[in-house]
């Protein structure tokens, strides 16, 4: 970014500019110099582009992978207020399973919108505010999981003991006569 100073000195370098006559020499260095400058700001705008463009995609896969996640765990945040300052006038600012913002101003009127139709900053501001909090509920609903599935396979387990004597297996029918295994016993002998 330029100062003040370099802006003063560019225009310096720029005699027709100021109203003085320019030599051919100076008017071209004027047009190399102006032709750098323009050809950095080009590409620094092409850049920017596909960052924001980049950035706005991004955005939108988190706030998906954060509303999956929030509706699966049916998980409504609050957000500290001192971890949102863009946010002013608040009593409580909520993210729910639906990932929408909500904001309970102090007058009593409540605004709610989908987080990614905020600033970058703001998103970013919810995210980092949310982790923790995140964090601690994925670990309770692990543990849940885990309770769950062990209580779930030892009654597998209790139940295929208790089965058995129901199941008769195909190759031993209980009562009937197998040919193939009487011609063995008659033949080999």
């Amino acid at each position: 970014m330029s100062d003040k100073s370099e802006e003063s000195t560019n225009l310096e370098q720029l005699p027709f500019i100021m109203g003085k006559e320019a030599s051919d020499e100076e008017i071209k260095e004027a047009e190399t110099k102006f032709s750098n400058l323009m050809r950095v700001i080009t590409e620094d705008a092409r850049q920017l582009s596909e960052y924001l463009v980049a950035e706005e995609s991004t955005i939108e896969r988190i706030c998906r992978f954060l509303e999956r996640i929030l509706s699966e765990l049916d998980l409504s945040i609050v957000i500290p207020q001192k971890a949102m300052p863009t946010i002013k006038r608040s009593k409580e600012i909520i993210l729910n399973p639906e990932c929408h913002l909500i904001i309970v101003r102090e007058d009593g009127t409540v605004e709610s919108k989908s987080l990614n139709n905020y600033p970058p900053e703001t998103i970013l501001a919810v995210v980092w505010a949310l982790i923790p909090r995140l964090r601690e509920e994925v670990s309770a609903y692990l543990r849940k999981v885990s309770v769950r599935l062990n209580f779930l396979e030892m009654i597998e387990e209790e139940l295929k003991n208790i089965q058995k004597p129901f199941v008769r297996s195909e190759e031993s029918p209980v009562g009937e006569f197998r040919e193939d295994k009487a011609k063995e016993i008659f033949i080999t002998q």
